[in-house]
C-alpha cells in the first residue's frame, strides 16, 4: 500500500513495509512505513519533510474518512537531506470518530524525531467559526516580489547558487513577504513575519494528491517549518545570511481548521511569543485570502548568533 502527499519536484511516497499490498491484522498494533527525505542547500533534513511524513504515516493508518486535526513532532536529530527513513507507526487509540497515532521517525538505526497525530472524522455540514483578521490595506500578494525576485534584487547569497535554486524554485513555494525578506544579514527589528504563500507544484500527481483534504494538511504541515522562526530572528535584527546564525527547531505543533483551495494564496501570519537566551517560541496563523483560519501553528527552537573566537 502507498500514500502519497505533495513533496517538492516530484510527488512523494510512504510504502507500507513489509511489501506494498493492503492486507492488514485488524488487531495488528504497530505498522511500519518507508519514505525519503529530499536534497536541501544545508546539511539537515527540512522539518517539513518529516511533518509531511508523518502525517502521511498516520492517515495510512487509519479509517477511511479520518483526517488529521492535530499534529505534533519533536526533532531529536539531525536527518539525512537525502536519505531513506522508517516510520514506525503505533495505532494508539481507535474511536468511533477520533483515533490517535503515534509516529517514530528512524534512520541510519536512530530515532531522529517523535510525532503524535490526533486524527478525527468530520460530522457532514460540520461549520468552523473563528475570528477573521483584518486583511483591509495588506497588499495583494500579486503585486509583492516573489522570494526569487526578491533574492535577484539583493544579489548573489551563495556561491554556487544553491540557496538561491532552493529559496527562489527547488521547495515549490511561492513565498512573498509582506514586511520585508530576511534573504540578507540584516533588517530592522520587528517581532512578527508577514508573508503570501502558495504551492506551485503543478504536475499531474501532485494535482491528485491535492485533490484530497489529507493532501492539502500535509501541504499545510510542509509549509509550516519554512518560515516561521523568521519572526525570532527579525526581532533581534538578523537575515538568514547574519555571520555565525544557527538556527533549528526543536518541535512544532499545529492544529488544522478548516479545508482551503491549495491554488490560492495563504497568509500566513506570525510572531515572536517567547525569547529566552536562545531558545524561542513562535506562533503563526494561516488564514484564506477571505480571511478564514485554515490552520494554527506553534514552534520552539533554537536561534543564537556564533561569534568568532578571538
Amino acid at each position: 500500500m502507498t500514500v502519497s502527499l505533495p513533496k517538492l519536484a516530484t510527488p512523494w511516497a510512504l510504502t507500507r513495509l513489509p511489501g506494498d499490498d493492503d492486507s492488514r491484522d485488524p488487531g495488528e498494533r504497530f505498522e511500519r512505513w518507508e519514505g525519503r527525505t529530499v536534497p536541501t542547500p544545508w546539511p539537515a533534513a527540512y522539518g517539513g519533510d518529516l511533518s509531511v511524513g508523518t502525517l502521511a504515516a498516520a492517515v495510512g493508518s487509519a479509517a477511511e474518512g479520518q483526517l488529521p486535526h492535530s499534529m505534533q513532532i519533536v526533532f531529536l536529530l539531525p536527518g539525512d537531506r537525502d536519505g531513506s527513513l522508517t516510520y514506525e507507526v503505533e495505532r494508539v487509540r481507535d474511536g468511533f470518530r477520533y483515533a490517535n497515532r503515534s509516529v517514530r521517525l528512524i534512520q541510519g538505526g536512530n530515532e531522529i524525531a517523535e510525532g503524535s497525530v490526533l486524527l478525527r472524522a468530520p460530522r457532514p455540514g460540520e461549520v468552523h467559526v473563528a475570528p477573521k483578521p483584518q486583511l483591509a490595506g495588506l497588499p495583494d500578494p500579486d503585486s509583492l516580489p516573489s522570494a526569487a525576485d526578491a533574492i535577484a534584487a539583493r544579489g548573489a547569497l551563495s556561491d554556487d547558487g544553491g540557496l538561491e535554486q532552493y529559496w527562489g524554485a527547488d521547495r515549490q513555494l511561492d513565498t512573498r513577504h509582506i514586511d520585508p525578506p530576511l534573504y540578507g544579514e540584516a533588517v530592522a527589528p520587528r517581532e512578527r513575519n508577514r508573508v503570501w504563500v502558495r504551492f506551485t507544484g503543478d504536475d499531474g500527481a501532485q494535482r491528485e494528491l491535492l485533490a484530497s483534504p489529507a493532501g492539502r494538511s500535509g501541504l499545510i504541515a510542509y509549509i509550516a517549518d519554512d518560515t516561521i522562526l523568521e519572526s525570532a530572528a527579525a526581532s533581534l535584527g538578523h537575515g538568514w545570511l547574519a555571520p555565525g546564525l544557527f538556527s533549528t527547531t526543536i518541535q512544532q505543533s499545529i492544529w488544522f481548521h478548516a479545508d482551503f483551495d491549495p491554488a490560492d494564496w495563504l497568509l500566513f501570519s506570525q510572531r515572536l511569543v517567547s525569547r529566552a537566551g536562545d531558545h524561542v517560541v513562535c506562533q503563526g496563523d494561516m488564514f484564506t485570502r477571505e480571511g478564514a483560519l485554515v490552520a494554527t501553528v506553534v514552534q520552539e527552537g533554537i536561534l543564537r548568533v556564533r561569534r568568532p573566537q578571538a
